[in-house]
């Protein structure tokens, strides 16, 4: 299988040698906009460097896009015109608009492509949604989210980012739907710049919480934060009424406590996001692989970005007119 590589910054790079370790890979070729970048992830992972678009997609079986988010919208098109399988990184595009656009293009094309929602392919989010779906837990009434990134990403991609809501907390939202199997009735949201206050300028936030109430009456706490040097932090609660199931805890690492005379934290749970999900990216992109030679189905599919955007927009909508906002406004 030949692929086509576009984008080879933290993650992309990640990708790329992900890529050349899986079977099925015969001709992986890289393009950046940043070329001399481009250069050095080809030779370290033993792939071919392009200078242009044109070049990483001409005859290629497959293609995966992990270029800054305002691109993805024409790259999709672009592949899916062209016949080629193709998996992008979240989320499909900063817009609604746009998204929609993309959403139907697949429909019309008859398009193969995932969404990177990585999520979904680790195993502690796989185990607990095995487990709800079984019924034995009973009815869930709560659950909470927390993700904390280590440290904060430059100001200049908060300004390009599309808003916490959209670039942090958009994982949060498409699991909740996958882990649930329930969808997003109404949005309260908050936020706070505390410590960042030039996020003010930037119409964004450092912290926020989202309170979400699901079509089936549970109710959900998700928290997200830019800075917690702890580690990078990515866990859940789920409170169901026969027992409460923990995902993303580290059971190595005690929690912090508040006591005096308590032993420190033995380290951060996790120091960025490729060892906390590591594994999901490799099992992820596994799949894209099996899914563009049409042997497995699609599980992350335009439908589930869009909807992911649209819990996205009702956080930011709640947040900036300071109201509960329902998933029936986002149209």
């Amino acid at each position: 299988m030949r692929l086509g590589l576009l984008g080879v910054g933290r993650l992309g790079a990640a990708h790329a040698a992900t890529l050349r370790e899986l079977k099925g890979v015969d001709e992986l070729r890289i393009y950046d906009a940043d070329g001399a970048r481009a250069r050095d992830v080809a030779a370290k992972v033993g792939a071919r460097h392009v200078d242009s678009i044109d070049a990483a997609l001409e005859g290629v079986d497959a293609a995966v896009i992990v270029t800054p988010t305002d691109t993805h919208a024409p790259i999709i098109r672009r592949c899916l015109d062209a016949g080629i399988a193709t998996f992008c990184e979240k989320p499909v595009a900063i817009g609604l608009v746009e998204t929609k656009e993309v959403v139907a293009h697949a429909a019309r094309t008859k398009g193969r492509l995932q969404i990177g929602f990585q999520r979904r392919f680790d195993a502690g989010y796989r185990t607990a949604k095995a487990a709800l779906s079984g019924g034995k837990l009973g009815p869930v009434y709560s659950f909470v989210m927390v993700s904390c990134d280590r440290l904060p990403p430059p100001d200049a991609y908060i300004a390009s980012s599309g808003g916490q809501f959209k670039d942090q907390l958009i994982h949060d939202f498409d699991i909740t739907r996958w882990l649930f199997s329930d969808e997003v009735e109404e949005v309260t949201a908050t936020g706070s710049t505390l410590g960042f206050p030039q996020y003010e300028a930037l119409k964004d936030i450092g912290t926020s919480a989202v309170l979400v109430k699901l079509r089936g009456g549970a109710l959900g706490l998700i928290t997200g934060l830019r800075h917690n040097e702890a580690g990078y932090d990515i866990h859940v609660e789920v409170h169901a009424a026969k027992d409460t199931l923990a995902i993303g805890v580290d059971p190595r690492t005690p929690w912090r406590s508040v006591e005096a005379d308590a032993p420190p934290l033995a380290g951060p749970p996790y120091p960025n996001f490729f060892v906390r999900f590591g594994e999901a990216y490799r099992t992820e992109l596994a799949h894209f692989l099996r899914f563009a030679r049409g042997e497995v189905e699609n599980v992350c599919t335009a439908e589930d970005g869009l909807e992911a955007l649209r819990i996205a927009e009702a956080a930011g909508r709640s947040w900036r007119e300071r109201r509960p906002v329902k998933l029936s406004e986002i149209t």
